[in-house]
């Protein structure tokens, strides 16, 4: 049976890869946004037009058709679930979360070193809290108000050759334009996904019935120490480190690891990162 989906903000990074999943499975895709980022995907998707924070426009523009799976990646607070969740109904709802909710870094962070149950639901908007207090409240009253149909992903630093946030890239343009960097963590282990990753991962839950907290990254961790080596050997420049250069843009992110054990044991297996982060970091000299 052809699914009927909706995806709150797809028009870039993983949210174009996820769409391009569901296309390919088939699927009826509707993508709601705000209407100023253009799309390449043509007449193969419905649009809407709305605005995620009026009410009236999530009432009058998405209740018109009912959806089997809705991907929300851009909710940021509770207020914006509860909101959307009282005038939509779905079979499946997939919420993009991110590593942030966790209070401490480590290795092998686990899905319980959160629990959005143990602490009871409050509204919150973006006005309020900052960004992880806006996601862990997301998963809060996602696990013990809307527990029954929904999935949420943390995913830990995208990346990807149309990352429009630019932090991987800024490492790369630096050395390749010799511009000095401030970094305060170049030795730290970190996990990473690449962004097609990111959307094939999301389309797979949409055929999947697990609900609550599931991590996805990529197997493997990199320092940016690494990073800049590899780029150093390919150009011939070496990076240039100075406590008054431009603060490095994962400045303050502690030594940490992701464990992916729970989407696998589900059916999802994930790519080692050191396949493809290279050849990543290769496509970013080309455009320095």
């Amino acid at each position: 049976m052809t699914q009927n989906v909706l995806v709150l903000g797809g028009t870039r990074f993983f949210g174009k890869h996820l769409v391009n999943e569901l296309l390919t499975q088939g699927a009826n895709v509707t993508i709601a946004t705000r209407g100023k980022t253009p799309d390449s995907f043509g007449p193969k998707v419905t649009r809407l037009i709305f605005d995620r924070e009026d009410e009236d426009s999530i009432r009058s523009v998405l209740t018109k058709e009912t959806y089997d799976v809705i991907y929300d990646n851009i909710a940021y607070t509770s207020n914006d679930i509860d909101i959307l969740m009282r005038h939509v109904t779905t079979e499946r709802y997939i919420v993009t979360s991110s590593m942030s909710v966790y209070p401490t870094f480590h290795d092998n962070l686990v899905e319980k070193d959160f629990d959005p149950t143990a602490h009871a639901y409050r509204l919150v908007t973006s006005e309020q809290v900052n960004y992880t207090e806006g996601k862990r409240s997301v998963e809060e009253i996602l696990s013990q108000k809307y527990s029954q149909n929904s999935a949420f992903v943390r995913f830990p630093y995208v990346v990807g050759i149309d990352d429009y946030t630019k932090r991987l890239s800024f490492y790369i343009q630096s050395v390749c334009q010799k511009k000095a960097m401030f970094i305060d963590n170049l030795s730290h282990q970190m996990s990473f996904i690449d962004s097609k990753e990111a959307g094939k991962f999301l389309a797979f839950l949409g055929t999947s019935s697990f609900t609550g907290p599931v991590n996805a990254a990529a197997k493997g961790t990199l320092s940016l120490a690494e990073i800049l080596a590899y780029v150093s050997k390919e150009t011939g420049i070496d990076p240039l480190l100075s406590p008054t250069g431009e603060a490095g843009k994962y400045n303050g992110t502690p030594e940490y690891s992701i464990n992916v054990a729970l989407a696998e044991a589900n059916g999802f297996q994930f790519s080692q990162l050191s396949d493809w982060i290279y050849s990543l970091c290769d496509q970013e000299i080309k455009n320095a």
